[in-house]
């Protein structure tokens, strides 16, 4: 029996892989709940099953070309290397001493390119994309179940909706939005160019609902972010199709039932002076970084080192200008601007690398000269959008894999392709397993690792087993520095033990020249009172007070 459910499997082609793989991933996987403590990357444990997604896919690419005996690339993939060649070039500068903390950023892009590489194997045709694109849609219209019940029906809900609306990959309102904006382009595209609608009833469900389910959300999310993707897109890709508007009638009745919905449904909406301070301190945060910029435009002022410069450069700001105001929380890590965040750590090299792809990109399609290329286009436009307003890839990679897919579409069906033969074909055998057994091995690990921070914290750090328990920290670095350095200070402090005290010291003192957090500000300076070196103490109250004005402190 077994021995025939294994001839089956692997009589199965690679693309009936990749759609179960991908199927599996976006339909089930990316919608268990999982408890976490926020943040962003792989402290979110819908990014790490993200990350084993990926590295199925890229292990099946793998196979494909030692199965085939072929491997498949196009011209774009080349430019988008020699642009990652360029991005990558700042880590040689003498200014690097913390590039290790932009290490998992880079490995993303990376593993991008791999991805995109990956899809080039499997030579779908346009139905199999289709099929992508409407899983997409069923992604969307799971997540949009759920949130939908928790805001009409929330005394009703039972605990999986709930966690699953909290905890889910679109927790965030921007997030979400722009998935919305990504998912209703993607839905209208399909209308005008997949002609199996007609004949199958579940795809006109997903097409269908996509414009009903989008535009009620949007009142409750009252994402600017969102407005603006929804405008822009729906305006282009109707300029585009004009003449084809008369099949997308029904589409266009249900979205405006959407907006009548939300609009009718709608509780209160956000107040005009929080978003004026929006507004306001978006613009400032744009400044002050175009500032570092301007005061290290060849070379950057080093990868990994953002949190830092920006945050003493906004404190110097902030004392001679009271009325700055700064976008988002007092550890900001990432600019809101994805060009300016690569330009301001890495200089003109990552812009110019950036620039690059982006311009081979725009060849692709300005030498198509058809309208399913600009619609194809436009369905990245939401996510581009986002990508110069926040930091969407590294709070939801499936943004990034999604982007990823998007672009495939338009270099696969419109760009230059290239194939050679392979005769060595071992090593893709090899990497064909092994690469998707490290990637799964290292990110079940971390999400074991992650699970017991989270619950460490939320059980009031009673219980430092947990933390010792962890299989692999090394992603969550950072953070479990803080929780075993802090566990360390306060045992010190509680059995006088002055060495606990000082090896904080030590670490909090080094900490803070890459990280510097106000909660380990205060630690340090009552590590020092500690010890009763009380002048010292000072001197990092008052450091802190400047770097953080306005903050509150102690008893303040």
């Amino acid at each position: 029996m077994l021995k025939r459910l294994f001839m089956k499997l692997t009589s199965l082609s690679t693309i009936t892989f990749a759609k179960a793989i991908f199927g599996g991933y976006v339909l089930f996987a990316i919608h268990i709940p999982f408890s976490h403590i926020g943040g962003s990357g792989l402290y979110l444990p819908f990014n790490i099953l993200s990350w084993i997604f990926v590295s199925l896919i890229i292990g099946l690419g793998s196979w494909q070309i030692f199965k085939s005996r072929r491997f498949y690339f196009s011209q774009f993939i080349l430019h988008s290397w020699i642009g990652f060649a360029l991005i990558i070039l700042p880590l040689a500068y003498e200014n690097n001493d913390h590039s290790n903390y932009s290490l998992f950023r880079i490995i993303g892009l990376g593993l991008g390119i791999l991805l995109l590489i990956s899809y080039h194997q499997f030579r779908f045709r346009s139905n199999d994309i289709h099929d992508f694109l409407y899983m997409f849609l069923g992604l969307l219209f799971i997540q949009s179940m759920f949130k939908l019940f928790q805001q009409f029906a929330p005394e009703l809900s039972f605990p999986l909706i709930q966690s699953i609306a909290y905890f889910g990959p679109f927790a965030q309102k921007n997030i979400f939005a722009t998935y919305l904006a990504t998912g209703l382009i993607i839905s209208f595209v399909l209308l005008i160019i997949d002609e199996t609608i007609w004949s199958v009833s579940w795809k006109r469900l997903l097409v269908y609902s996509t414009p009903l389910i989008t535009m009620s959300q949007y009142f409750f999310l009252q994402s600017r972010t969102g407005y603006l993707s929804i405008i822009l897109s729906m305006g282009l890709i109707i300029l585009i199709n004009y003449q084809k508007l008369k099949r997308a009638k029904v589409w266009f009745a249900l979205a405006f039932l959407g907006l009548l919905i939300g609009f009718i449904s709608q509780k209160e909406s956000r107040s005009t002076g929080a978003i004026e301070y929006s507004k306001n301190s978006r613009k400032t945060t744009y400044l002050l970084t175009l500032e570092l910029i301007k005061e290290n435009p060849a070379i950057g002022i080093g990868y990994g080192k953002f949190l830092k410069s920006f945050r003493e450069h906004y404190a110097e700001r902030k004392n001679t200008d009271p009325d700055v105001q700064l976008l988002g929380n007092n550890n900001m890590d990432h600019p809101h601007n994805e060009i300016l965040f690569w330009t301001v750590e890495g200089g003109i090299a990552p812009l110019l690398g950036i620039l690059f792809i982006v311009g081979s990109f725009l060849n692709i399609v300005w030498k198509a000269k058809k309208n399913i290329a600009w619609s194809q286009l436009i369905l990245l436009l939401p996510i581009t959008i986002h990508l110069q307003l926040e930091l969407p890839f590294y709070i939801s990679a499936i943004h990034w894999f999604t982007f990823i897919f998007l672009t495939f579409i338009v270099d696969a069906e419109h760009g230059t392709e290239y194939e050679i033969a392979i005769n060595a074909r071992s090593f893709f055998r090899v990497s064909s397993i092994m690469f998707p057994l490290i990637v799964c091995t290292y990110m079940i690990t971390t999400l074991q690792t992650m699970s017991l921070m989270t619950k460490y914290e939320r059980t009031g750090y009673k219980d430092p087993f947990l933390l010792a328990s962890g299989l692999n920290f090394h992603a969550l670095q950072k953070k479990y520095e803080t929780l075993v350095m802090k566990l360390n200070l306060e045992t010190g402090k509680r059995t006088k033990d002055e060495n606990k005290i000082k090896a904080y010291i030590q670490w909090a003192e080094n900490f803070i020249q890459h990280s510097p957090y106000l909660f380990i500000y205060y630690d340090l300076a009552t590590a020092y009172e500690a010890i009763n070196d009380r002048k010292k103490g000072w001197e990092i109250y008052n450091h802190a007070k400047y770097l953080y004005p306005g903050a509150k402190w102690r008893d303040e």
